[in-house]
């Protein structure tokens, strides 16, 4: 490609030789050595033509062009830098956010999970089909059915969180973990870094041993090299280390920092195996799709493995008579993808919003450029070669406003990073890397293309006379209605985001100012264990103690626990048994439960609407006790007084099994999690009742600063027992802050996407209107000049920015109407077609519209007649 010299010097030295060998033959035939080179120079022909010809044909010619369009742009540019600079910079604010949401996305949502052969790994989860596939968690017995019954899997693993505290090194620490079956490394593709995976053998009964991470063999044993056989002990319990996890391993990817794996042995207890019991259903399960097995396949396997578990075990399984299939990743996703595109989509809509404003520019900057144009045409330039130079001109602009979008990624994607929600998956590893560098690159190129090809083919029809005539005025056709239709498209697009931010800001409004059911403020939690190692029969002496002594600290105003606090994260549904409506055991209702101790209503402040709260009095030797919340009392016992109803929630603490108990009080209604649309039915029960329910968290409120409780509380459990740390202490503004991150997430960056597509929508009016006013000025000059009004001159001018505004708000509006349902997962306490939303954007538009428009009315109005006819 770049010997194109060599090339040239050799073809004219071979046509040289040629007319040599020609002039020799005919010197042999008689001529003389003049008349011979004439008549061979003259039966070849033009050699200068030869030679061009070759050239033409040369494979480096495209490239010679491509070098000379690029430098004439570039002159081009400089000619015009404040054009230039405007152009760069509205490419690459939509190319920089573009991209920062991309390099999330691309974490998120694109990579494969890290594992062998992702695309074959799908999760299995238990269902009611009557609940429009509502899915469950799965028990062990069933798990262990799909494992031995399905024909559609290589493998099938079950895991469920766990926690425990390590002790026996310096200072106790607590550590989360997952309870996996053996087959889970495997089924991953995943081998340890140093010793051995789990086997079948560790999945029996009695069996203690664990994997451990690369981060927790370095940080609390230092690396050591014989680490695998070495026991350590977990919430008193021992175990042996088998293996240490690669540093790059994390199962779940949800759970990024977890520290250990152990086997379902940790379940399967001689006096209570949760590995028998068929109705508790908290696992996850996953697997390995067989080669050649599709998920449809698999999801239809696994229905007809439920639904004949279903007929064998109808007491247990009638609530989850089905099952289904997705690919792992789009489970892991969840809402997230929903989410995501959500914002993507915005964000690409800002981006068409940036390239009508820079068509637009292009198209005004063509008025110029005319004269010119029609010059290189006049002179014998084809129309394809100038719409190649004015679209190489738009590349350059494109690419260049590219690498600055970049450089705003770099700096914008950790900003972004920091207020995305906490439970998106393996968000931290979104990075501008070669990725998203190419996925940047790629967009450039496509918008040089989107605001450069219609122009550039408007600008090649040029009409030569008017163009070249002395004081000739611009002809390029077509182009006012392009402009107005470009502005009208961005008028819709602004439409369509300022209402899905509108949407979700009232959305998000109606959550911060809805009422828990509690008091939130001064309100703290905070997590210990008590190990069955150790406090097994004597948990509830010990909790008696605790919370005696905690609400004796200065500023504790009141103190309390809870298995399953509001706003935690956890919760448990429990089914029960009612004596005046008896059913089949498989078709029993069931609520949410929740393990509490004394004093836990007046801690939360949750109202008493009747009876009794819980005492220390409430042992289990005593009559069994239980309180309803008011969605249950509805829902159970409509129209009539639940006080003194006996029921039999199915929670036990010994071998007797669930007890009857006597509902003593009923309470006011409380949200579970910060976003939930309705408050759910409660069951609570005493914690001093069932003691083998681990572990209570604290709820404490206080007269101070809440966080300043941590230490005073650190100490108080470290006297009682010194291998028991403290940890997720927060307060409870922070648990219900995190639970509206992902909102507020959503709400923030569309609101910003539609102020940014709004801004530009505006200042491309704004410029529409203000070229147009340029076009018009000889024709406001007469019409001054005979006598019209400047105030009907501005009406004029504004008329036409209504008509573009107004026909834009209409068609943002249809939009808007049709694509609704996209938001509507996302909106709490609010329609996804709320009309007062609507409007209120609409005359915002209309209002922003019409002031953009203002400026150049009043410019118009202020054209001195004389002036514009002696220009003209």
């Amino acid at each position: 490609m770049f010997r194109r010299r060599r090339g040239a010097e050799d073809f004219a030295d071979e046509i040289q030789a040629h007319l040599a060998l020609e002039a020799d033959e005919l010197e042999a035939e008689g001529l003389s050595p003049e008349e011979a080179h004439r008549r061979a120079r003259v039966a070849f022909g033009n050699v200068v033509a030869a030679q061009e010809s070759f050239q033409l044909k040369s494979r480096v010619f495209w490239f010679d062009n491509l070098l000379r369009d690029l430098r004439f742009a570039l002159r081009q540019l400089q000619k015009s830098p404040g054009f230039a600079a405007t152009v760069i910079a509205t490419l690459a604010l939509g190319i920089g956010a573009n991209t920062t949401v991309f390099s999330i996305v691309d974490a998120v949502l694109l990579r494969p999970l890290p594992y062998h052969q992702p695309q074959r790994l799908a999760e299995i989860q238990s269902s009611d089909v009557g609940q429009v596939y509502e899915s469950n968690d799965v028990s062990y017995p069933d798990f262990f059915d799909w494992r031995a019954q399905n024909h559609s899997f290589e493998q099938l693993v079950s895991y469920h969180d766990t926690s425990y505290t390590l002790t026996g090194v310096e200072r106790a620490v607590h550590l989360d973990g997952e309870v996996v079956s053996a087959g889970l490394l495997p089924l991953l593709g995943v081998q340890p870094q140093v010793g051995r995976g789990f086997s079948a053998a560790d999945e029996k009964q009695g069996a203690r041993v664990v994997l451990i991470s690369h981060a927790l063999w370095v940080s609390q044993f230092g690396s050591e090299p014989s680490i695998v056989g070495r026991t350590v002990h977990l919430s008193g319990d021992a175990f042996t280390v088998i293996g240490v996890m690669p540093n790059s391993f994390r199962f779940p990817v949800t759970a990024p920092k977890n520290s250990f794996w152990t086997t379902l042995a940790i379940d399967n207890e001689p006096h209570n195996p949760g590995t028998a019991n068929r109705g508790m259903h908290f696992l996850t399960v996953i697997g390995r799709l067989r080669p050649g097995v599709s998920v449809a396949q698999a999801d239809s396997d696994m229905k007809a493995i439920a639904k004949r578990l279903a007929r064998e075990h109808p007491n247990s399984n009638a609530k989850h008579p089905s099952a289904r299939v997705q690919g792992e990743l789009a489970v892991l996703l969840g809402d997230t993808r929903t989410l995501l595109l959500v914002v993507l989509g915005a964000v690409g809509m800002v981006l068409l919003v940036a390239c009508g404003n820079i068509a637009n520019l292009q198209l005004a900057r063509m008025r110029g450029r005319e004269r010119e144009i029609a010059m290189r045409a006049a002179l014998g330039a084809a129309r394809a070669r100038i719409v190649r130079q004015l679209m190489t001109e738009s590349l350059v602009l494109g690419i260049t406003g590219g690498l600055a979008g970049c450089l705003l990624a770099l700096v914008s994607t950790p900003l972004v990073l920091r207020i995305l929600p906490p439970g998106v998956p393996r968000a931290g590893d979104a990075s501008v890397n070669l990725a998203v560098l190419g996925f940047a690159l790629g967009i450039s190129l496509l918008c040089g293309l989107v605001f450069g090809t219609v122009p550039a083919l408007i600008a090649s029809r040029t009409n030569l006379v008017e163009a070249l005539q002395a004081g000739g005025r611009a002809q390029i056709g077509g182009r006012d209605w392009l402009r107005s239709a470009v502005i009208v498209g961005q008028v819709a697009l602004g439409i369509m985001l300022t209402s899905g931010a509108g949407l979700l800001l009232t959305s998000f409004l109606k959550l911060t100012h809805a009422n828990e059911g509690f008091n939130p403020d001064h309100l703290v939690t905070y997590r210990f264990e008590t190990p069955d190692s150790r406090y097994e029969h004597t948990r509830p002496e010990f909790y008696r103690q605790y919370f005696q002594k905690l609400r004796g600290l200065p500023g504790v105003e009141a103190a309390s626990g809870s298995v399953f606090p509001p706003m935690g994260g956890d919760e448990a549904d429990l089914s029960f048994e009612n004596p005046e409506q008896p059913v089949p055991e498989g078709q029993r209702p069931s609520a949410i439960v929740d393990i509490v101790a004394p004093e836990f209503f007046r801690t939360m402040q949750i109202p008493f609407l009747a009876g009794r709260d819980f005492s220390d009095a409430d042992t289990e030797q005593s009559p069994q006790v239980m309180i309803v919340s008011e969605a249950f009392a509805r829902k159970f016992f409509p129209g009539e007084n639940p006080l003194g109803k006996k029921l039999r929630p199915g929670a036990s603490s010994d071998a007797r099994g669930p007890q009857w108990r006597t509902i003593v009080g009923v309470v006011g209604d409380v949200r579970r999690y910060a976003t939930d649309r309705d408050m759910t039915p409660i069951q609570y029960l005493p914690a001093s009742q069932l003691s083998r329910w681990c572990c209570l968290t604290t709820v404490a409120r206080t007269a101070m600063d809440t966080l300043s409780l941590e230490p005073e509380a650190a100490k108080l459990v470290a006297s009682m027992d010194s291998d028991i740390p403290v940890t997720d202490v927060h307060t409870m503004d922070d648990l219900i802050g995190l639970q509206l991150t992902q909102p507020r997430f959503a709400m923030v960056l569309l609101a910003t996407f539609a102020g940014l597509a709004l801004a530009l929508t505006l200042v491309g009016l704004y410029g529409v209107m203000v070229y147009s006013v340029s076009r018009r000025t000889q024709e406001i000059g007469v019409r001054l000049a005979l006598g019209a009004s400047r105030g009907a001159v501005m009406q004029m001018v504004l008329c036409q920015a209504v008509v573009l505004v107004g026909v834009g708000i209409a068609i943002g509006i249809a939009a808007t109407m049709a694509s609704a349902s996209v938001l509507r997962s996302m909106l709490y306490g609010t329609g996804a077609r709320n009309p007062i939303v609507l409007a209120l954007v609409c005359v915002v538009v209309a209002l922003t519209g019409l002031l953009a428009a203002y400026l150049p009315s009043l410019r118009a109005s202020s054209i001195q007649p004389m002036q514009a006819l002696r220009n003209e």
